[in-house]
């Protein structure tokens, strides 16, 4: 067990302490919502003082809220796709693997989201010459900008957080194309809801995705069956979409849920 040494009376936490925090911050938006001290302090092995100070300095930041032994997340932050990159990178990296190999045929035409797990789709699909990909960010162009299958880029704006491309030009060209297979990101998955986002035009965009889609996966990692979601906007599931994602007892468990409501969930092995 760490204890570190009060910084209060330094300039500035050293660079151990703002790693930590951020981790924090994003531990609890991301995967507890909530939680005591001694939780946290079993997750981060660091001393309760070390926490309680950690605690201080993010709700005096806005960060999070404290509450009587331990601390919820503050208001919902959209983390950027470079913060999200770093975040269950080998999980993200099987799960492309999976669908490139496994759900993509020979002549598809298909479309990938914005996202870094769709991103990691895009990698492992970047070899094969045999399909079309159209692509909804700049995470999956730069992955297929040296490859092989032909690519067609959504226009409209950029939206940097997430790195997509949305607005008239996009959904205009998606009007006029019907993928084969669709692989879709998203902050949270709900079996009832659906997928949720930060903002309403992203959630209309994906409906419409999976709306003129044959078939659509959203790809995500185990975090985004856990916690609660942060934002209002979702994305219904239909009988035309599924699930791919790792193997662990949180999904094993969701998996049986999905599939009483028709959802087909697909382990990445």
């Amino acid at each position: 067990m760490i204890d570190e040494p009060d910084t209060e009376d330094r300039r500035k936490p050293n660079r151990r302490t703002v790693d930590r925090r951020r981790q924090l911050k994003q531990w609890l938006r991301e995967h507890a919502d909530s939680a005591s001290v001694a939780e946290i302090v079993t997750e981060f092995g660091v001393s309760e003082a070390t926490i309680r100070r950690d605690l201080l300095a993010l709700s005096q930041s806005g960060d999070i809220q404290r509450v009587y032994g331990g601390a919820i997340a503050g208001s919902p932050i959209e983390f950027s796709w470079r913060e999200k990159a770093s975040t269950h990178a080998k999980d993200k990296t099987r799960i492309g693997v999976f669908c490139a190999d496994k759900l993509v045929s020979a002549g598809d035409v298909v479309f990938i989201d914005s996202g870094t797990t769709p991103a990691a789709v895009a990698r492992a699909i970047s070899s094969r010459d045999d399909v079309t990909v159209i692509v909804g960010g700049l995470a999956a162009l730069l992955e297929l900008a040296d490859g092989k299958p032909d690519v067609l880029v959504l226009g409209g704006a950029l939206r940097r957080r997430s790195a997509s491309f949305i607005g008239a030009h996009a959904e205009t060209l998606i009007d006029h194309i019907r993928p084969d297979v669709a692989f879709l990101g998203t902050d949270h998955l709900d079996p009832e809801l659906g997928a949720n986002y930060p903002d309403l035009a992203q959630a209309l965009f994906k409906t419409n995705i999976v709306r003129r889609a044959q078939q659509s996966w959203f790809v995500v990692d185990e975090s985004k069956f856990q916690g609660s979601p942060r934002f209002a906007n979702w994305t219904p599931l239909t009988a035309q979409t599924g699930i791919v994602t790792t193997r662990s007892a949180t999904t094993e468990r969701m998996r049986d849920v999905y599939a009483k409501r028709g959802i087909t969930v697909e382990f990445a092995s």
